[in-house]
């Protein structure tokens, strides 16, 4: 489990979510665009829902370890769509200094 801290906020999310997001949010960065998603999320009460949030240029998005929880959200489908965004969104890249392989969770084979 991760948390996404978005302007003063934390989300709760899955490891692979959260990654997923803070890549898109790169590749929206390197093009200038920005868009909307609902992130898959686990609210205060514990029950699954979505959290909306408004990433881009000017996101500052810091991810950080939540305790391990036996319901962490999955959702192969919401990277395949964050992937699939990112290719359509600009030919510009981010850096990825650390090498990681981005979108990562977005088939089964991961």
């Amino acid at each position: 489990m991760k948390y996404i801290h978005y302007d003063g906020t934390d989300v709760l999310t899955g490891d692979l979510i959260a990654d997923a997001v803070a890549d898109y949010a790169a590749v929206l960065g390197a093009n200038t665009r920005t868009d909307t998603v609902a992130v898959p999320s686990v609210g205060d009460d514990g029950a699954l829902e979505r959290t909306r949030m408004l990433i881009g240029p000017s996101s500052e998005l810091l991810l950080r370890e939540a305790p391990d929880d036996e319901l962490e959200p999955e959702d192969p489908a919401f990277i395949r769509r964050l992937r699939d965004a990112a290719a359509r969104c600009g030919d510009r890249e981010p850096v990825n200094a650390d090498g990681r392989t981005p979108f990562l969770g977005a088939s089964e084979d991961d």
